[in-house]
């Protein structure tokens, strides 16, 4: 490859190859027929579940590529399993950007998994767009090429705590937190607020992603006797917690981080014990009329028909959205497609309404500059289904 540039060079120095070719000869993954985007997903192992976020991403450019691609090039989106190890998740990324000389990560999952890459994707300036994490690392990152989809688990946290006080008038509260960056990071964030709303916090249990098992964490948080409960819970590791509160008639209010909003929540407890418990989100409910939500739930029973659509799967959909639109505004000459033009068009987009994303404005800097959302909103379980809920200080 080494010895082609060194080839490509002299012909273009000698005028045998315009200029125009030879940045097109090193614009990694980019054809005039293809561009490749690349994404690291938990397909096997205990955090499977996740790759719902695959999933949707993947639908969204299967759709798009059927209407013809971007600009007359399809995407080609090449996920690989790295079980959420982040060990894995190392040589993964690297064989994205060394073999396969990916254009953008695009869309990947997870906190962990992230922390462990990010610094090896932004030295090769490759593009992190719109990745499933609201670990401090990725969303403070100070660099271009990392593009945050959701905001910050810290500022999560601090709504959390102002929830339970506003809307719940809770004076103390417990939280069920897991044992990794995305679970520290809420923690950070519940701490920082407890002082401006006068709440205490009188329980903070932890869990390992790799252990479903709850119940111990349960009966203390209960002898804590909080006013409110906080769930910084995976979908499964909170249908635990739900089942071990109803066992225990434990009658506390919940509050759940929007990672942990999935219909496996109400299947997996039951509709009776998840009852009533609230969730912040950051997109509309699944069951929307809204003809931007239905398209997502009509695509998701096209190509992947056994899922049932929810939060997760719209981050990798919503995400994807953003990716096609920036390509979309970027020139359509293989020679002008850049990495760093990518940036600058992403840093361009404003008030675009196009997505499951109600508004997108990136703007310029780095990664705290660079979220594809911003705005978190609510929903409560209500006759075993989630619906919208407005609380005071919204209305």
């Amino acid at each position: 490859m080494r010895k082609l540039t060194v080839i490509v060079l002299a012909l273009a120095v000698l005028g045998a190859i315009p200029l125009a070719e030879v940045a097109w000869a090193q614009a990694p993954g980019v054809t005039d027929s293809e561009i490749l985007l690349c994404s690291y997903q938990p397909m096997t192992g205990k955090e499977s579940t996740y790759f719902r976020m695959g999933k949707g991403a993947d639908i969204w450019y299967k759709h798009v590529n059927e209407q013809g691609g971007v600009n007359g090039r399809k995407i080609v989106f090449k996920m690989i399993d790295d079980q959420y190890n982040p060990s894995r998740t190392t040589i993964v990324v690297k064989e994205f950007v060394e073999r396969d000389k990916c254009f953008a990560i695009a869309n990947p999952l997870g906190s962990a998994p992230t922390a462990a890459v990010i610094d090896y994707i932004t030295e090769n300036k490759v593009p992190l767009i719109g990745a499933g994490t609201g670990a401090a690392k990725n969303l403070e990152y100070p660099s271009k090429y990392v593009f945050p989809l959701y905001p910050s688990y810290h500022t999560e946290g601090q709504d959390l705590v102002r929830f339970a006080k506003e809307q719940l008038g809770g004076k103390t509260v417990s939280l069920l937190y897991q044992n990794d960056p995305s679970g520290k990071t809420h923690i950070a964030g519940v701490e920082s607020a407890l002082d401006k709303y006068g709440v205490k916090l009188v329980a903070k249990e932890p869990y390992e992603k790799n252990e479903l098992d709850v119940s111990a964490q349960v009966i203390k948080m209960k002898a804590a006797n909080p006013d409110v409960h906080l769930c910084s819970c995976a979908p499964e590791h909170a249908a635990r917690f739900f089942t071990e509160r109803q066992k225990l008639g434990w009658k506390v209010p919940v509050v759940v981080v929007f990672f942990g909003q999935s219909p496996k929540v109400i299947e997996l407890a039951g509709k009776e014990a998840v009852e009533g418990v609230y969730f912040s989100t950051i997109f509309r409910r699944p069951n929307s009329p809204d003809p931007l939500m239905r398209q997502f739930v009509s695509l998701l029973k096209k190509y992947y028909p056994q899922e049932e659509p929810d939060a997760i799967h719209m981050w990798g959909y919503a995400g994807a959205q953003v990716v096609t639109e920036a390509l979309r505004r970027m020139p359509k000459e293989t020679a002008k497609i850049t990495r760093d033009g990518f940036v600058d068009t992403l840093e361009s987009i404003r008030d675009w309404k196009g997505s499951l994303i109600p508004v997108v404005n990136i703007g310029k800097g780095n990664a705290p500059d660079h979220f594809l959302i911003r705005e978190m909103s609510w929903l409560w379980v209500k006759g075993g289904d989630f619906e919208v809920f407005t609380p005071k200080w919204m209305r």
